[in-house]
């Protein structure tokens, strides 16, 4: 499988987030992780700006802001 996002891009949680995650709409965040086994994506961990935790996220409902940080940035 082909990642369409990458480690540490900046992205915007889109509106066709689930119910859960609709307080993130409109926020930007940046990908601190990559699920994926056997060539299958499961999702994206989002580290939400201003906030404490990372959150799941399928690639859908995330938009490329065009920022890429660097893994230095963060550890």
């Amino acid at each position: 499988m082909i990642n369409t996002l990458n480690l540490y891009q900046e992205v915007e949680i889109l509106p066709t987030a689930p119910e859960s995650l609709q307080a993130f709409v409109g926020k930007k965040g940046v990908i601190v992780g990559i699920s994926e086994e056997d060539g299958i994506l499961y999702g994206y961990g989002v580290w939400v700006h201003g906030e404490n935790e990372i959150d799941c996220f399928d690639g859908k409902d995330l938009k490329p802001t065009g920022k890429q940080f660097k893994r230095e940035d963060f550890y």
